[in-house]
């Protein structure tokens, strides 16, 4: 039979590099990625294993297309922090409010993502898209926490999808990563006075944190969604599943070290630690609904999959 083609918004970040890996290992499949840096060390090393690199950029509604041309299916991740960050750092430096850096991330990162969506919906050749959203805080709240944009915006594109591309949505598959598992918010912090070590959460010990590697385990992943798998699957990914209690413990048995669960609130995380509402939105809203997918309904986990390569 003849290679089928999968396309790879973002090819060189974690999620999209480990995607790429993946199919590049599938005789069955050709792997085209974009980025806007062709020559990156990235995309020079998923060149030398064979994928076909295209720059493109979603600012470019013209290089999306072009990239997207005769593409079978599609991985679509958006990027927030790239916007935020160096905004944020700019703010800080004059001594201004962080809001408006998460006003311009969320507005470049929903404009990305329609353009990306608008493209995709003209391909004729297509037959999966494979989208990277995170839950819709403003939903799950009640409108309570309404300032977490790098999580709203994704969900604000997934809505999108369903509403203004309903033929495009028929060929989707939205796939929701657990926390990764390098998040410093996961790392714990020495205790200089009693010698152990510290994670300062304000989630309940027995809340559920889904962990996954986000550079090893996403293409598994898609590679299921788009395989084996029936268009409109949610999938919430990930690697283990443990409690918050678990997580110190584990930590502490693999290092050798004793540690602690120190409850904070969120106020206290917004004072001492300087986490922004950017942040604190998402945790609000997972410490309150007592679930990492709250506010999404009918989603599977990585043991309802009917694949056997998992």
């Amino acid at each position: 039979m003849p290679q089928k083609l999968i396309v790879i918004v973002g090819g060189t970040g974690r999620q999209g590099g480990s995607v790429a890996r993946t199919f590049l290992s599938l005789p069955s499949w050709k792997v085209r990625i974009t980025t806007r840096n062709p020559s990156s060390p990235a995309a020079t090393e998923l060149a030398s294993l064979g994928a076909e690199v295209v720059q493109a950029d979603l600012n470019d509604t013209s290089s999306i297309e072009k990239a997207f041309t005769n593409a079978n299916a599609i991985f679509l991740n958006t990027d927030y922090w790239t916007v935020w960050r160096p905004f944020k750092a700019s703010l800080d430096a004059e001594g201004k409010s962080y809001e408006p850096a998460s006003e311009k991330a969320y507005e470049t990162e929903t404009s990305q993502g329609k353009r990306a969506v608008d493209a995709a919906a003209k391909i004729p050749t297509l037959e999966r898209f494979i989208f990277s959203p995170l839950i819709d805080v403003i939903k799950a709240s009640g409108g309570k926490y309404p300032r977490s944009g790098h999580a709203n915006a994704k969900a604000w594109i997934a809505n999108y999808i369903q509403t203004d591309h309903p033929e495009l949505f028929k060929k989707t598959s939205l796939i929701y990563l657990g926390g990764y598992n390098d998040n410093p918010s996961l790392a714990p912090r020495p205790n200089e006075a009693t010698g152990r070590y510290m994670f300062i959460l304000p989630l309940k010990g027995s809340f559920r944190m889904p962990i996954i590697n986000p550079s090893e385990s996403t293409g598994k992943f898609v590679r299921a969604l788009i395989e084996d798998e029936q268009p409109g699957t949610k999938l919430l990914a990930y690697d283990t599943y443990p409690s918050i209690n678990e997580i110190v413990s584990n930590w502490g048995r693999e290092n050798g070290k004793e540690a602690d669960l120190i409850p904070i609130t969120i106020q206290g995380l917004h004072e001492k630690v300087g986490l922004t509402w950017e942040h604190l939105d998402i945790l609000s809203t997972l410490m309150e609904t007592d679930d990492y997918m709250a506010g999404v309904d009918n989603y599977i986990e990585p043991s309802q999959l009917k694949s056997s390569k998992i």
